[in-house]
């Protein structure tokens, strides 16, 4: 049940944010191909195939396309399993403190979502992985 409560605060954090311009500001093939298999959905929508594909590529997404797509890894690291690849991207990515400044800014409730899923992920996990989510976590704005 804490899973569906959380997935329901991300969904609802992230709504409305507009689609972005440009998904993959850097021209090479694998920022091309991240931009095409990106194009026809959103973070809620983006299917498990193209998310597996991309799940290391999140640093190479725009800011505004990190905005847009962030859902999907956050709903991905809710864990019902445990720790996974979208964990470990979401935390190496906030640790990395690279394209986090899209035009409109992050909100708070957003921020809080972040937050939340990263605590929750860390739950159960081996000591050396939640001090790095803790690092994460201290890159979040406060």
């Amino acid at each position: 049940m804490v899973e569906d409560v959380l997935r329901a605060k991300v969904i609802a954090a992230f709504a409305g944010i507009p689609k972005p311009a440009v998904i993959a500001p850097h021209p090479c093939p694998e920022c091309d191909e991240l931009a095409e298999d990106f194009a026809g959905f959103s973070g809620e929508t983006l299917s498990d195939a193209v998310f597996d594909n991309h799940v290391w590529d999140l640093p190479l997404l725009s800011d505004e396309a990190k905005h847009y797509y962030l859902s999907a890894w956050l709903l991905r690291a809710v864990p019902n399993d445990g720790w996974n690849d979208a964990c470990d991207s979401l935390v190496y990515a906030l640790e990395a403190d690279h394209r986090w400044s899209p035009n409109p800014p992050y909100t708070e409730a957003q921020w809080v979502a972040i937050d939340a899923v990263l605590e929750k992920a860390a739950q159960g996990v081996d000591p050396v992985t939640v001090e790095n989510v803790e690092k994460a976590r201290r890159c979040l704005p406060r």
